[in-house]
């Protein structure tokens, strides 16, 4: 049963306009809002990012944070400033050394980074969970023979796991290695945040095929993971692909199963970005089979349409009107708040 009905919200950082967007969403159905985070919201706008979150608690909302493109590991289109101004820390490229720009799971340096900002946000009770935002390594063609990351640190974690050498082209045991590093990197930032407050809510989201640089073994992720987090989410952005609804319905039952089997949550992410013309009705449609298969959570990527941006949709205004449609309509068959 769906419980909760959410949107992603990034782009603006003054408190009294997020309130005016927050009643909004209010007013569209929603209970519940991930704010994404930027590197740079939070290093030069951290006061008004934790303004923005208290308002969303006036509006009883669960208020989840994303590390929004941090590092370039996680998800979204915003910069880092971790790989400005640490390039050695970067991932490299196994056939030739070449930096590129995103940072490397194994280094330590980026742990504590990530480590340091959990410190100080899992302690904030207008918080109430992280969200783990499609963890990558460096995006690369699925046909190239090449990978990333094969710095130093990547080279003798690598030996010491597989007593040989890291080889320079792509293998499964590198596919398995980078998955293992994906997947430890991800148990110990959960960690972090429960040592903290282990009533915290954590969140994984994978992002389904054709993407191939993230976590492909879904279930052997969730067994390792079962314990340190809450939640199994995926986000089937279908037209991204120009895949039909039917590609939704099949990793929405995936997503399901796997948290059921894990005894997690689960959470489906309908796309709201980048929606041609016309297609709109879509999105209606995606979140019907969400509720048919009985998803705990339902969000939406983004808010209004991402209306102004990059990724806007062509229509945004209508992706908006539908989303608060749908969301208005399971919000009074569940009787939520």
């Amino acid at each position: 049963m769906v419980k909760e009905l959410g949107v992603a919200y990034y782009g603006n950082l003054f408190p009294d306009r997020a309130r005016q967007d927050i009643e909004e969403m209010s007013e569209h159905g929603c209970n519940s809002i991930l704010i994404a985070m930027s590197e740079y919201d939070w290093i030069e706008w951290k006061k008004n990012v934790f303004s923005i979150c208290q308002i969303a608690k006036e509006f009883d909302f669960t208020v989840y944070i994303n590390f929004w493109a941090w590092g370039g590991i996680f998800g979204g289109e915003a910069p880092s400033f971790f790989l400005h101004n640490n390039h050695k820390y970067r991932q490299e490229i196994s056939t030739t050394g070449v930096k590129v720009p995103a940072a490397c799971f194994n280094k330590p340096e980026f742990q504590k980074y990530i480590f340091d900002a959990i410190k100080i946000l899992a302690k904030k009770d207008f918080i109430d969970g992280f969200f783990w935002d499609e963890p990558h390594y460096y995006y690369t063609p699925p046909t190239a023979e090449y990978f990333t990351c094969r710095c130093k640190t990547c080279q003798e974690i690598f030996t010491d796991f597989y007593k040989k050498n890291m080889p320079i082209v792509l293998t499964d045991d590198i596919i398995k290695f980078k998955e293992d590093m994906i997947i430890n990197f991800l148990k110990e930032i959960s960690i972090q945040v429960k040592e903290i407050d282990p009533t915290k809510k954590i969140t994984v989201c994978l992002l389904p095929p054709p993407e191939v640089t993230g976590i492909q073994d879904w279930n052997r992720c969730c067994a390792i993971l079962k314990d340190t987090i809450d939640v199994f989410s995926s986000d089937p952005y279908w037209l991204l692909y120009r895949k039909s609804l039917d590609y939704v319905e099949k990793y929405t039952k995936i997503t399901v199963d796997l948290a059921t089997k894990y005894n997690l949550e689960s959470q489906l992410w309908c796309l709201a970005f980048l929606i041609p013309r016309k297609k709109e009705i879509e999105l209606k449609k995606a979140i019907k089979i969400f509720d048919d298969y009985k998803v705990d959570s339902i969000f939406s990527w983004c808010y209004r349409g991402a209306e102004g941006t990059s990724v806007a949709s062509r229509n945004p205004k209508e992706v908006w009107r539908v989303i608060g449609e749908t969301y208005t309509e399971l919000k009074a068959k569940y009787n939520l708040l």
